[in-house]
């Protein structure tokens, strides 16, 4: 658990550089982990290493493992080719390809939120505005998907939502930006 957890720590690293944010957060969320020890982590502990024991040890998992619910699929993609010839039946011929690879959406979702991260997902809405010094004049700024009027609506229409399952958890709205 402890090289699962210092090698995630590694993969989510956004730069070469390690911030001082970056070494409290291994510190707090790795090393004072209760399941983190140093002794799990071999003499000659190497990074290259470990990243190919960790995807070897992905790659084995039982397909209904919690690990592999988020993994990639294999399917067959059908898709239009165009050509130089009139088709009455639509605008190019039909291609299969065999052995698309691809992540269902859900699944993708699913993961960003497992994620620890996941904490600093901005998900209630607000409204910003800017103020001109000179004329003293408001107006709307949407500068982010939160900071739209649709996404204030559609999360205000969701907490009115009877909740009859007993979930006592918070709804919100995932944005996603394509």
């Amino acid at each position: 658990m402890s090289i699962w957890r210092l090698m995630s720590w590694k993969m989510t690293s956004t730069s070469g550089l390690t911030s001082e944010a970056q070494v409290t957060c291994l510190v707090s969320e790795v090393l004072k982990a209760k399941d983190f020890s140093v002794d799990d982590l071999p003499d000659n502990f190497n990074t290259h290493t470990e990243m190919t024991c960790f995807d070897t040890s992905e790659a084995t998992l039982d397909p209904t493992d919690i690990f592999q619910i988020d993994g990639w699929r294999e399917s067959a993609a059908e898709i239009l080719v165009p050509t130089r010839e009139k088709n009455p039946g639509g605008n190019g011929q039909s291609f299969t390809v065999q052995g698309f690879h691809h992540w269902p959406l859900v699944a993708v979702i699913r993961a960003a939120f497992s994620e620890a991260s996941s904490c600093w997902f901005h998900l209630t809405p607000f409204k910003h505005f800017w103020k001109s010094p000179l004329t003293g004049q408001e107006q709307q700024v949407y500068n982010e998907l939160y900071t739209l009027d649709t996404w204030n609506k559609a999360h205000n229409e969701l907490q009115k939502q009877k909740r009859d399952n007993g979930c006592k958890l918070e709804w919100v709205i995932a944005g996603l930006m394509f």
